[in-house]
């Protein structure tokens, strides 16, 4: 499995994704009164829309392998643009942090409204109302997410190919 899921996506996703539902739990628990497996439905609620909220401990899981597909993507897409920018990783700590406020963009002004449109099309009762952008998620994006993707790529570096394009 190695050899076709390169280590720095394995472990840049498994960190950063656990990181940032860590925190994102702690944070709607905190400002909103809103426990992990409510925030893991809203999650869920970007694909099924308001059933996922009585849908139990399913629609949370939903939420929750929902959460860590788009982990694996932004560390699957920095580990490519890093292989065609060796500067980021020479420089991982301000890359992560730029990656990070770049995640959050695309988040919270890209992924979600777009999800929002598309509900609209098989859901009757969709509210579209965009979320606020607020600076305890921007951080978290920060820290939490672009930082350890930066940082998985640059501890797990290709393996370096021969003249003639194979392994050494």
């Amino acid at each position: 499995m190695m050899k076709t899921f390169p280590k720095a996506i394995l472990w840049g996703g498994c960190i950063a994704g656990t990181l940032d539902i860590t925190a994102a739990c702690i944070d709607s628990w905190i400002n909103f009164n809103v426990p992990p497996m409510r925030l893991l439905q809203v999650v869920a609620a970007a694909l099924l829309g308001p059933a996922s909220l009585t849908g139990g401990i399913f629609t949370a899981i939903l939420g929750l392998v929902m959460h860590f597909s788009v982990a694996f993507t932004f560390t699957a897409i920095f580990y490519q643009l890093s292989r065609s920018f060796p500067v980021l990783l020479k420089w991982a700590l301000p890359a992560g942090l730029v990656y990070g406020a770049v995640i959050f963009i695309v988040m919270y002004r890209g992924t979600i409204p777009l999800t929002i449109a598309l509900r609209s099309l098989y859901l009757d009762n969709v509210n579209h109302t965009y979320p606020k952008l607020r600076w305890q998620q921007f951080i978290i994006h920060l820290l939490c997410v672009g930082l350890p993707i930066a940082l998985a790529a640059r501890r797990f570096p290709p393996k370096a190919k021969s003249a003639y394009g194979l392994p050494p």
